[in-house]
């Protein structure tokens, strides 16, 4: 995995919330195991995907993703909002509405949710891409861009760690008309013991208490992402 912060992050103590609330989960079912950090999430993808790693946490479900990978039963829950300048007000109510506000900022090799890659399909929407995340809010402070799709917390999160308090008074946020997001545990088709990596945690995911908390006790992989073909039912 890679730097994500609040979620993940290398330098917190807790490693990020979402780095705790696995830390926990699998802790309290006796499965040892331990964080590989890589510099960008690219690069945590590409190694996931050779195998190089068990599994890796803190992805959204895709088609194209589901050819490489088997998807966990969900371990979070995240909301979705646009940040943008204060002095640039933005209403969106439905989809069709980011067609007023292009270019939209976003993170290459990120991918956002399927609605939203549906809409970028539909409205041709013109798209600003950066390498890190952060650099979005550089695209909105010089007005290369209108808005930038993000979590909530993660927005604000590096706002407070990379940006000065006038450039973070520029900046607010406005709700998405997308739905919230789940993210799961990858674990690469490839890997010679993919299966039975992928039955133990899912089992422990799915009766932990915490974990019930946060992403429903009822939601399976399944409803979320019903074009993934996972080996057994879920």
């Amino acid at each position: 995995m890679a730097n994500w912060p609040p979620y993940f992050d290398k330098e917190a103590p807790n490693k990020g919330i979402m780095a705790q609330h696995l830390t926990q989960i699998f802790t309290d079912a006796n499965l040892s195991f331990n964080f590989i950090w890589y510099s960008t999430w690219k690069a945590a993808f590409n190694n996931a995907a050779a195998a190089k790693n068990i599994a890796s946490p803190g992805w959204i479900c895709s088609p194209k993703r589901a050819e490489l990978f088997y998807f966990s039963y969900p371990i979070y829950k995240l909301d979705h909002v646009f940040f943008h300048l204060k002095s640039k007000p933005v209403t969106i109510n439905n989809v069709s509405d980011l067609k007023k506000y292009e270019p939209i900022a976003v993170t290459e090799a990120y991918y956002y949710s399927s609605e939203f890659q549906e809409a970028v399909d539909k409205y041709k929407l013109k798209l600003s891409k950066v390498r890190l995340e952060e650099l979005t809010f550089n695209l909105l402070l010089k007005n290369r861009a209108a808005i930038a799709p993000m979590s909530k917390n993660n927005g604000l999160s590096l706002l407070e760690k990379h940006f000065t308090l006038p450039q973070r008074e520029q900046i607010t946020y406005s709700k998405s008309p997308f739905p919230d997001s789940y993210f799961h545990i990858m674990i690469s088709r490839k890997h010679s013991k993919a299966l039975h990596i992928y039955q133990l945690i899912n089992s422990i995911l799915i009766h932990h208490s915490t974990n019930k908390k946060i992403v429903g006790v009822n939601l399976k992989v399944k409803d979320i992402c019903p074009q993934v073909n996972n080996p057994v039912s879920q």
